[in-house]
């Protein structure tokens, strides 16, 4: 069975929270009964203190012990604060006791042991006085002289009164507590709900994105861990989102240009072999399969370039060169086509262009450039290179003229297989993976690749590399 976090965490919660009321309450009933203790000693104390002043005032009053007068006075003491006081002689034996006759000290007088704890600043005790009696009380005494003989005056308060305190201050509690804890599991129910709604959202929402379906974001108004731990996942969902359509887009784009020379090549040689093309005609159809297996082999090419890239395996070999002369060996692959369309080159008499970069790589880059300006530039128009340098960096600019590209096709010349409606009819067996090829190459050198454009006028490409660190001094 799976377990619940909310659940976990309510029980822990209650958990704690019981054991912290049953500690303060423990602590509350302790500190209280110390309290109340101290407060009947004190009380007792003054009780006590009064009957020895009363005692002491009437006897020398009287000339004697007055018996009745001081039972009178005991027994008036008594009433008012249900306290027993005694007085008692030097041998322990009651003289005089606020109790009903006949009293409890009848025949049983107090122990040496016990009167000797008399002080002259009294004595207090919460005990039976040595079994004296029956159970244990609060008990107070005084030593007062009288006519040369050493009396004692003792107090007591039953310790019942101590426990209908605590049972009172317990039954006070239980009811507190049980308000105080109803409460607080109610907003802790009702606080953990509402705190974990998210996270329920949030897994849930991870279960569907684990699926596949990205339809539904994960909807969060707190501005809070959960506020932005739901951003960091939709974040995630609209990425693995956007890959997953590219993973699709890249598999129907290879499936279709793998599909389309694949068909024509089986086509033409089928047609070959079961003699439906003429022999006079095998030279013209296998150049046409030639031309397609080039296709092939270039979206070959192209796609494990990607590849590497993207797995780190594409290393690059810095060395100072000269890129003037490769630019020059790169037009003279498109020289025919530079011929057919009357396009004028400009730009390359500079004699010498050094940067740091590898060459090879840089000259797929120049190539792929080269072929993408021969391609869309206009009859009679112009391909133009711009070679600059800073202190920092260097950058080569290849433009041509033509009709150049609209805000849409700028901002995704760079995609993969993306190929513009003026492409698919000039170039019908290009595959869109020339300009993705020299951004990813640009960037392995940890360089930039700009396009700008103004339609009907031109169109060019700047790539931009960092001078190496020797070269900057």
């Amino acid at each position: 069975m799976r377990k619940s976090i909310s659940g976990e965490f309510f029980y822990l919660s209650s958990v704690f929270l019981a054991a912290a009321v049953v500690c303060i309450g423990t602590v509350l009933l302790v500190v209280s009964g110390e309290y109340y203790k101290s407060d009947r000693h004190k009380y007792l104390d003054a009780l006590v203190k009064d009957a020895a002043n009363a005692t002491v005032s009437v006897c020398e009053r009287e000339g004697g012990i007055a018996d009745e007068e001081l039972n009178r006075i005991y027994s008036d003491l008594s009433a008012l604060s249900d306290a027993d006081f005694t007085l008692v002689d030097a041998n322990g034996v009651a003289l005089v006791c606020s109790e009903a006759s006949p009293c409890s000290h009848k025949g049983k007088p107090f122990g040496s042991n016990i009167l000797g704890k008399v002080t002259e600043n009294g004595f207090y005790e919460l005990s039976s006085l040595d079994n004296y009696y029956r159970g244990d009380y609060f008990n107070s005494a005084y030593k007062i002289e009288l006519f040369g003989e050493t009396l004692f005056v003792f107090g007591r308060l039953p310790i019942n009164s101590l426990t209908e305190y605590i049972l009172r201050l317990v039954l006070i509690l239980l009811v507190v507590t049980v308000i105080v804890l109803g409460l607080v599991f109610l907003i802790l129910y009702m606080s953990t709900k509402r705190i974990l709604t998210p996270v329920r959202e949030m897994a849930m929402a991870a279960k569907r994105f684990g699926k596949g379906d990205f339809s539904k974001k994960i909807v969060v108004a707190d501005d809070n861990e959960f506020g932005f731990l739901a951003n960091s996942l939709n974040k995630m969902a609209g990425s693995l989102e956007h890959i997953d359509e590219t993973r699709r887009a890249f598999v129907s784009n290879v499936s279709h240009e793998l599909k389309t020379p694949m068909t024509t090549i089986g086509g033409f040689i089928d047609g070959i072999l079961d003699g439906t093309i003429p022999p006079e005609k095998h030279e013209h159809y296998l150049r046409i399969v030639s031309t397609e297996v080039n296709r092939l082999s270039r979206l070959v090419r192209s796609m494990l370039n990607i590849s590497k890239y993207e797995a780190g395996e594409l290393t690059i070999n810095r060395e100072d060169f000269d890129v003037v002369p490769m630019v020059f060996n790169t037009l003279l692959n498109f020289e025919k086509r530079i011929d057919d369309k009357n396009v004028e080159v400009r730009g390359l008499a500079k004699r010498e262009f050094i940067i740091n970069a590898d060459a090879d790589l840089i000259g797929q880059v120049i190539y792929n450039l080269v072929e993408n300006a021969v391609k869309f530039v206009n009859e009679n128009g112009y391909i133009e290179f711009f070679f600059s340098e800073t202190d920092s960096i260097s950058s080569i600019t290849i433009r041509n003229s033509g009709d150049g590209l609209n805000k849409e096709e700028i901002s995704r010349v760079f995609d993969r297989f993306y190929k513009t409606d003026e492409s698919r009819g000039i170039d019908p067996t290009g595959v869109g993976l020339g300009l993705s090829i020299v951004s990813s190459l640009v960037k392995l050198h940890n360089g930039t690749i700009t396009v700008r454009s103004e339609q009907r006028k031109y169109t060019e490409f700047e790539v931009t590399l960092e001078k190496t660190v020797e070269e900057n001094n």
